[in-house]
């Protein structure tokens, strides 16, 4: 916002809960983030929105009195706000409340202190002539009250729904890749996301016997921010021996296994080969076979033909001569 309001100021907020943001606003609309922000209530987000809206009102309030306080003209500046509160086992609320002027933190409010603070020497100026114009107890105690009473009661309600959130199970969802690394081999991760809780036990087998986790390479199981979580492990493989592994997934008391995608089949190529061999050798074979006999059977009939030419030749000679020399010279000249 400039000093002279002639930029229309923004307005940004999160909300996160054991770091993991579940709510954002910007550009005038509160959203939530994360599956179990979008399981909360219709109430929830009603209210969050009212709370936020007013939070916009009194940042640009405050920040127009910083302004008005301040010798130097022009330029923009900015207002930050970090409210938190955390609860231990105790269920003992500890709540902070800081505030950032162009990056600078100006305020430090605490519950345990009930009283706000100024850290950083470069702010005492300003803090000092907010003390001249503000009444500092009035804001501390506005401070304590906003973060006990409204913020920690948050807190307390958002942790149930949370609780119950996070014990429920919810399967992994599994994919295989496969990339090329360096020459002659190949890396395969097993990515397991989106499940719940994050107890779960993702491993690379060969030949159906568990490979060393000291060749395997683990992301380690980390949130999702969205109330699930998340891991991956990478195997490095010869290339043409990626068929011969699997990925074996554990979780929730079930047990998954998944093939690997690239790679081919182990010996199918050699069988093939070998079969290709076979075909040609029977078929060699049975031609070899084949043509004898279809020469005896060929001079088989010769033989018969001739035979039989010759009883013919040897009965007509007891009659008359089987040919005469000029029906042979006939037959020749025509």
């Amino acid at each position: 916002m400039a000093q002279d309001g002639s930029v229309q100021p923004t307005f940004f907020a999160e909300g996160r809960l054991d770091g993991q943001a579940f709510l954002r606003r910007e550009r005038g609309t509160v959203e939530p983030q994360g599956l179990w922000a979008k399981n909360l209530s219709t109430e929830t987000w009603r209210k969050e929105t009212k709370d936020l809206k007013e939070k916009v009102e009194d940042l640009r309030k405050c920040l127009g009195e910083i302004l008005g306080l301040q010798k130097e003209k022009g330029g923009l500046h900015s207002l930050q706000e970090i409210v938190s509160c955390e609860m231990g086992e105790d269920s003992h609320p500890r709540g902070v409340r800081r505030l950032y002027y162009d990056g600078e933190l100006l305020l430090s409010c605490g519950l345990e202190t009930h009283g706000c603070t100024v850290p950083q020497a470069s702010a005492q100026t300003l803090a000092l002539e907010m003390e001249k114009t503000c009444d500092m107890d009035e804001l501390s105690r506005h401070y304590w009250a906003h973060v006990r009473g409204e913020l920690c009661a948050k807190l307390q309600g958002y942790l149930k729904s949370w609780t119950s959130f996070t014990e429920r199970t919810v399967p992994p969802a599994v994919t295989v890749t496969c990339s090329q690394a360096l020459e002659g081999t190949d890396n395969l991760t097993c990515q397991a996301v989106s499940f719940s809780p994050q107890n779960i036990s993702v491993a690379w087998y060969q030949d159906e016997k568990a490979v060393s986790p000291d060749t395997q390479q683990s992301g380690g199981v980390l949130p999702d921010g969205n109330g699930t979580y998340q891991t991956w492990v990478t195997l490095r493989v010869p290339q043409g021996e990626e068929q011969r592994f699997s990925c074996h997934v554990e979780h929730g008391g079930n047990h998954s296994v998944h093939a690997v995608p690239c790679g081919k089949a182990p010996g199918r190529h050699r069988w093939w080969i070998i079969s290709g061999a076979l075909t040609l050798v029977t078929w060699f074979c049975s031609y070899t076979k084949m043509t004898p006999l279809v020469l005896r059977h060929q001079e088989s009939i010769e033989l018969e033909d001739l035979q039989q030419s010759q009883v013919l030749t040897r009965t007509a000679s007891h009659q008359r001569p089987v040919f005469q020399p000029r029906a042979i010279s006939s037959t020749e000249g025509a």
